[in-house]
């Protein structure tokens, strides 16, 4: 409970210091591979061919592809994205895989039963990673900033930072986490690599796999379900 309280206490501070702001809201708040139909005895399955890197068209999947070549119904097709303005280029909208290897990843009903359980287990930590700007502008209740920045070696706030999320000592290049806190960690949305980024650095560092949850869909994907941002 008072390792709790002063990891608020600490990143309330800090921000104070560097111009961000924290803030705590304590109130309530995943295609079978072997499945193929056929539609018909003349028409055939979708076939993928190979995954291809192509001239760029449009907005690449991600920084080394471009589009996916298959045969679809007996017809030769392209799978591609198409570039928009809120979208126009990968990197950095690429889009992100849907599991870190060890790490789970939750959707919002899986976060929303998180949240309500930090009324009743204090250890427990909603992180939001993108930069403290867009933070302040709209968040997750109950969440708090924790820019990824903060977590890159040579960063002068990484080694309190770790400190106050459970680690110990530092081991060569590892930090051995003591009391870990459970952490629940979002970003912008599915084509920001922020979260996922942050997530590995954690892993880098030393913090246990079994202590983080991932919403990849962050943001983005929890005001398109309609809920509450603050």
């Amino acid at each position: 409970m008072i390792r709790y309280f002063l990891f608020l206490g600490f990143v309330t501070g800090l921000y104070a210091d560097t111009g961000c702001q924290a803030i705590i809201n304590n109130k309530s708040a995943g295609c079978n591979e072997e499945s193929i139909l056929l539609t018909t005895e003349k028409k055939t399955p979708l076939e993928v061919v190979a995954p291809t890197v192509t001239e760029e068209k449009g907005l690449k999947i991600t920084p080394i592809l471009s589009s996916v070549e298959v045969v679809h119904l007996g017809e030769e097709m392209t799978i591609e994205r198409v570039a928009t303005k809120e979208m126009p280029s990968c990197p950095p909208h690429c889009i992100q895989p849907m599991g870190i290897e060890g790490i789970k990843t939750v959707g919002e009903l899986e976060t929303l039963a998180f949240i309500e359980k930090l009324k009743e287990k204090k250890s427990r930590l909603v992180i939001d990673v993108r930069g403290s700007k867009v933070y302040k502008d709209e968040t997750i209740p109950t969440a708090i900033n924790l820019p990824y920045s903060m977590l890159l070696d040579g960063n002068p706030y990484q080694k309190e930072v770790l400190k106050l999320l459970g680690s110990g000592k530092k081991m060569k290049k590892r930090w051995f986490f003591k009391h870990p806190h459970q952490l629940l960690i979002f970003g912008e949305d599915a084509f920001s690599s922020t979260a996922s980024d942050a997530i590995l650095q954690l892993i880098k560092l030393g913090y246990p796999k079994d202590k983080i949850l991932y919403y990849r869909g962050g943001v983005r994907a929890w005001r398109a379900s309609g809920l509450t941002l603050i």
